[in-house]
């Protein structure tokens, strides 16, 4: 495959269909809210095999307007505010770990941004935080990256229009790609020594 998709599982984005792919031409990889936040070991891995046996050349990490799981998680982020829950299920961890992404928004969208304002910035948020993860976490990759033998770009679907807005590398790659990477949270106790 030539890309490697990071994509959402919501079903209105269809990766092969949007992209035009043939059988064979994309590695794909789809959660709730296109995230490395509770399934980096499945992700890093799996692109870490794309990447790496296959030989893939790029990255792509695409989220999309109006994702349940941004907009999940920008709700619990809020209601949080007003009076802190626990996690009751998966989902809620999930959404959890998106507090990063959604507290980045709200800080860059200001005091009064609406909550749907605040989860529309940070659809695009997330996805630069999903190939930031990929970087600071996988020595494979941001070895390739730092080399010019892989790239990651990022894009945002608009459910509405059917396009894409790409959104070209990320603003900290090249202070990632210099730096050591680090084992994922999750892998620390799996990993010999991490």
């Amino acid at each position: 495959p030539h890309t490697a998709i990071v994509g959402c599982a919501d079903s209105r984005c269809p990766l092969e269909t949007l992209f035009d792919a043939l059988p064979g031409d994309l590695f794909v990889l789809r959660n709730a809210g296109n995230t490395c936040t509770h399934a980096e070991g499945s992700i890093l891995g799996s692109l870490e095999f794309c990447t790496g046996a296959l030989n893939t050349k790029l990255i792509f990490v695409l989220g999309h307007t109006n994702c349940g799981a941004i907009k999940g998680a920008t709700a619990a982020y809020f209601a949080a505010k007003k009076k802190p829950t626990q996690a009751n299920n998966a989902l809620d961890v999930l959404l959890k770990g998106l507090d990063t992404v959604v507290a980045q928004a709200v800080a860059e969208a200001g005091a009064k941004a609406t909550e749907e304002e605040v989860a529309a910035l940070a659809v695009k948020l997330n996805v630069f935080h999903t190939m930031n993860f990929l970087m600071q976490h996988s020595e494979p990759i941001r070895e390739k990256v730092s080399r010019g033998k892989l790239e990651i770009h990022g894009g945002v679907y608009d459910l509405k229009s059917g396009r894409v807005e790409f959104l070209g590398c990320s603003p900290s790659q090249s202070k990632l790609v210099t730096g050591k990477s680090t084992v994922a949270p999750s892998l620390k106790d799996k990993m010999h020594g991490a």
